[in-house]
């Protein structure tokens, strides 16, 4: 019996044996090329953001500086004056890495950047904080878990001091994905408890193979989804050889001039009409009730502000507007907008993160805006007369001052005066 059950099973499981050898053992070495990582980095797909190696290959890189640009859809609205496109076009000192997807909000963020954590540290990095990410509910589960992996758990509890940041992540790890791996793990960072030494030679192998299981399947995976052959290259050839942005404002607003001539909201005309045309009149007034003042997104968000004070990370946030015309028809309130733009940079300010470029009153702007609520065209030349001489000279980060009150629920729901908050 014994032996008739080892020539049904034993294939099986010296099979599952040697491809569990494989993977534990296989070599984590980047080989570099600067092509594909420039690839990589425009790929924003699901997988690219969720993968370690494509990251660390670009981040370890030192024949080309890849900065962190963190964010969720913005990047994926690609034109002549992208902020790829123009780093490309006029080779400066460095390259934009988009880490974003639709949905993917500050959590999201936090637990990607546990994967390469030494490579924020004395970094320069872009982070967008868009308003329209701080729902009152936040988001649901099912859009955090399509871009959080097994890899970026283990980074994190690898990596858990058992301070507050470290119990509110694994809180809402736990809120988020109440089936998550090494649960009992995960309870005990979030009751503020020690792992025993056990715990972490357990998450330490158990980290060692999901880095690997990343490395090897990112070896057969191309480095790209066709984003910069179809969006970034072609552009390049129009551009002018000399950088002008005077010159780079003409090609923009000829551009946008063409790509939003068949609606009265200023938007790019395929947008308009796979998204807005066909249900117009029951879009209109929908979001007069809507708000963003109170949200878990708010105690999110300093997840990551606690991330880049512990990695001396000097981070330079952008706030985004709307377009008026949209704000105008939808019914959502501008007083309510600017209120959350307030009480996002208090909580930037207040805790020294002072590299705030705000655009948050330029949605009525010609051109400014590609969408209802992401920039293109002269948005992203602004974007670029702002962002680029911080990236491209970078400073060390400035002395910040943690407030771990910015995780409390009195902070989430805090519609009031900032100036009054104590």
């Amino acid at each position: 019996m014994l032996k008739r059950l080892w020539l049904i099973l034993g294939p099986v499981i010296c099979a599952l044996a040697m491809v569990l050898g494989l993977l534990f053992f296989y070599p984590m070495h980047f080989s570099h090329n600067v092509m594909e990582e420039k690839k990589a980095a425009v790929t924003l797909t699901a997988a690219s953001f969720k993968a370690r190696a494509q990251k660390m290959r670009a981040f370890t890189d030192t024949e080309m500086r890849f900065v962190p640009f963190f964010g969720s859809s913005e990047w994926l609205r690609f034109d002549s004056l992208h902020p790829a496109v123009l780093a490309e076009k006029y080779d400066r000192n460095y390259r934009p890495y988009f880490l974003g997807q639709r949905g993917a909000a500050s959590l999201n963020q936090y637990f990607g950047m546990q994967q390469f954590l030494p490579q924020l540290e004395n970094q320069t990095v872009v982070y967008v904080v868009s308003p329209q990410w701080f729902t009152k509910k936040g988001y649901g589960g099912a859009a955090f878990r399509q871009y959080f992996n097994s890899d970026q758990l283990t980074s994190f509890l690898k990596g858990q001091e058992g301070d507050e940041a470290a119990s509110y992540a694994a809180k809402r790890l736990l809120k988020l994905y109440p089936n998550v791996a090494m649960k009992d793990n995960v309870e005990k960072v979030a009751d503020g408890k020690a792992l025993t030494t056990f715990d972490r030679n357990y998450i330490r192998l158990t980290s060692r193979l999901y880095q690997r299981e990343d490395a090897f399947f990112s070896s057969f995976l191309a480095p790209t989804n066709g984003n910069y052959e179809q969006f970034v290259t072609p552009q390049l050839d129009r551009l002018p050889d000399k950088f002008s942005y005077e010159e780079l404002e003409k090609i923009g607003l000829a551009d946008a001039k063409k790509a939003t001539n068949d609606n009265d909201f200023g938007i790019d005309n395929q947008f308009y009409q796979k998204r807005i045309a066909k249900k117009l009149k029951k879009l209109e007034g929908f979001q007069k009730n809507l708000s963003y003042l109170q949200s878990p997104e708010y105690n999110d968000l300093q997840l990551v502000l606690s991330q880049f004070a512990k990695s001396h990370t000097n981070a330079v946030f952008v706030i985004p507007p709307v377009n008026q015309k949209w704000v105008e028809f939808t019914g959502l309130d501008p007083a309510m907008y600017q209120q959350t733009v307030e009480k996002i940079r208090y909580q930037l300010e207040s805790q020294g993160f002072t590299n705030i470029v705000d655009f948050s009153q330029d949605g009525g702007k010609p051109y400014f805006m590609q969408d209802t609520i992401h920039m293109g065209w002269l948005g992203w030349l602004a974007f670029d007369q702002a962002v680029n001489p911080l990236i491209s000279k970078p400073q060390k980060a400035p002395n910040y001052r943690l407030n771990d009150r910015f995780f409390s629920q009195d902070w989430a729901d805090y519609t009031g005066s900032t100036s009054s908050f104590e």
